[in-house]
C-alpha cells in the first residue's frame, strides 16, 4: 500500500524506499509491443511486428536503425521511444564527428543509460515509458543489451521486452543454445514472440554482424546467414 502523497506526480521516495512513478512507468513500457532479441555464431537478431497501419498512412518503424553498426527497438509510449531512438542516433553522430569512427555499442548504450536515469533524478518531470533493446557489432563482437525505465543496463544471450515478455523469456530459456546459427536464432526469435503477442502482423528483423546493422521483413533475413 503507498502512503497518501507518494503516488503523485513529483519524483519521492516512499517509505519504504521506492519511486513509484518510476515503477507506474515500468507498468506502461510492459504494455508495449514485445521485442526479442538473440545472439548467434557471429550475429545477434531482434524481432518484432509491424502494426497494420491505417490505409492513407505509411508504415511506422518498430526497429530503428542509429548507426551503421547498431539498431533499437522499444516497448512503450511511441513518443518516449522516438525520443530515446534520436538521441542514440545524436550520441553515434557525435561520437563519428570526434572520433572519425562508428560509435562502440557498450559506449553508446552507456550513454543512453544515463539520459534515461536523468529523468528518474528529478521532479515536475516524467520518468520515459519506455524500455529499449540495443543490438549491435563492432570490433569486440555481437552485443545484446536491455534498458529499462530506470536507465538500469542489462546484457545477454536472450532477452525480451514489452508485452507478456516473461512467457517469451521462458521460450528462450527452454531453446536457447550457444551454437545458434543466424536461421536458428531467427526461428527461437520469432517463437518467443508468437508466444508473447500471435498476430497475423508481418515480423520484421534487425540484424547484426560483421560491422554492420540491417533490417528486413522476416522472408528475406530467413535466406541470409552470418557473415
Amino acid at each position: 500500500m503507498i502512503p497518501k502523497g507518494y503516488e503523485g506526480p513529483y519524483l519521492m521516495y516512499a517509505p519504504d524506499g521506492r519511486l513509484v512513478q518510476v515503477e507506474y512507468a515500468a507498468e506502461a513500457a510492459k504494455y508495449g509491443s514485445p521485442v526479442v532479441a538473440v545472439r548467434a555464431n557471429g550475429c545477434a537478431v531482434m524481432v518484432a511486428r509491424t502494426k497494420e497501419p491505417d490505409p492513407l498512412l505509411d508504415p511506422m518503424e518498430k526497429i530503428h536503425m542509429v548507426d551503421e553498426n547498431i539498431g533499437i527497438a522499444g516497448a512503450g509510449f511511441t513518443g518516449d521511444i522516438q525520443l530515446l531512438v534520436d538521441q542514440a542516433r545524436v550520441d553515434a553522430q557525435r561520437h563519428r564527428i570526434i572520433f572519425e569512427d562508428p560509435i562502440d555499442v557498450k559506449t553508446l548504450v552507456s550513454q543512453l543509460g544515463q539520459f534515461m536515469y536523468q529523468f528518474t533524478r528529478y521532479g515536475n518531470i516524467r520518468p520515459l515509458g519506455a524500455s529499449l533493446i540495443v543490438i549491435g557489432s563492432d570490433r569486440i563482437g555481437r552485443h545484446i543489451y536491455q534498458l529499462d525505465t530506470r536507465g538500469l543496463i542489462l546484457s545477454g544471450k536472450a532477452l525480451a521486452i514489452g508485452k507478456n515478455s516473461d512467457s517469451a523469456i521462458s521460450v528462450l530459456r527452454e531453446g536457447y543454445k550457444p551454437d545458434l546459427d543466424l536461421r536458428g536464432a531467427i526461428d527461437l526469435a520469432v517463437k518467443a514472440l508468437s508466444e508473447a503477442e500471435d498476430g497475423e502482423s508481418p515480423v520484421e528483423v534487425g540484424i547484426a554482424t560483421g560491422y554492420s546493422f540491417r533490417k528486413m521483413p522476416l522472408t528475406e533475413a530467413q535466406r541470409l546467414g552470418c557473415r
